[in-house]
């Protein structure tokens, strides 16, 4: 399973915990496809993608969202 199709199946903290092992993973396994590869450019995609989500509550399933969205947000 992908970390994309991992993340639409988080509902619950333990469920958080796999989609951050197999998203390490794939950083370490396809770090080259990544736009952000960097922390600082993580980061900040993380956070450009936070101010434009708007989400006014949180969740596992977005934790991951976010996360995903920081690979490429710019």
């Amino acid at each position: 399973m992908n970390i994309y199709d991992q993340a639409k199946t988080i509902s619950n903290q333990q469920d958080f915990i796999e989609f951050l092992k197999l998203f390490r993973k794939d950083y370490q396994e396809n770090k080259d496809k990544w736009e952000n590869d960097d922390l600082m450019s993580f980061l900040e995609g993380l956070q450009g993608y936070s101010i434009d989500k708007q989400q006014e509550t949180i969740s596992w399933k977005i934790l991951a969202e976010l996360l995903l969205a920081a690979i490429v947000y710019e």
